[in-house]
């Protein structure tokens, strides 16, 4: 179970990164993106029925993340992406 694995690197992320200024702060933009993930599998596996305005909610911010995904790897290649808990090599 893959997905689990990457739910608990997801929930343990927090690294510090330097703001404009040059100081530093938490980030929690994985952790919180993580926890919307579960939330929105969660949503999707009950089966309801979505409005159309909720779907196309939910595939727009699909294609915003892929090509932030895409434009990250194109700049920054794999760097040992296969290396990581709960990523299977095809």
């Amino acid at each position: 179970m893959a997905h689990l694995a990457v739910e608990t690197s997801l929930g343990h992320t927090v690294r510090e990164v330097g703001d404009a200024k040059g100081g530093l702060h938490t980030d929690n933009t994985l952790r919180e993106f993580g926890k919307s993930a579960v939330a929105l599998r969660t949503v999707l596996h009950q089966d309801r029925p979505l409005s159309q305005e909720e779907f196309l909610f939910i595939e727009n911010h699909f294609r915003v993340l892929e090509m932030a995904c895409l434009r990250w790897k194109r700049k920054h290649g794999n760097m040992g992406m296969n290396d990581r808990v709960g990523v299977q090599s095809r």
